[in-house]
């Protein structure tokens, strides 16, 4: 491992550490979490998941059979994402507010069209 690994994995644990101890004093005084600790509690996830996958292997990352996977890998959560915000949307429309979240439809609008987009603007780049 090369030094600036070492210091970013530090980093990491003692982050975890942190809020790890935080948010069992939430549980100990009975207070309830907030958006911003969701958002903290997945951004650690996030990183723990990139460091369980590549960890010290940068090198995998770059070839071909890493880019492949990261490609499909984009693919596969762009349709996921998708699909999670239409059925929110759908959920949303019918049964909770009855068609007047437009935020939530925008995000679904934004989510369909983006992939179409960035195909374009790519395609645009390299011909």
């Amino acid at each position: 491992m090369k030094i600036k690994e070492i210091i970013g994995l530090l980093f990491l644990i003692g982050i975890t550490v942190y809020f790890g101890g935080t948010f069992l004093s939430y549980f100990k005084t009975g207070d309830s979490f907030g958006i911003p600790e969701i958002f903290l509690i997945i951004a650690l996830l996030v990183a723990w998941g990139e460091l369980f996958t590549w960890g010290t292997r940068k090198e995998v990352q770059k070839d071909e059979m890493g880019r492949a996977i990261i490609k499909n890998s984009a693919n596969v959560s762009y349709y996921v994402v998708l699909i999670s915000l239409f059925v929110l949307w759908i959920i949303d429309f019918f049964f909770i507010s009855k068609g007047e979240n437009y935020t939530l439809f925008i995000a679904v609008c934004i989510a369909y069209i983006t992939k179409p987009i960035i195909q374009f603007l790519l395609v645009k780049k390299h011909v």
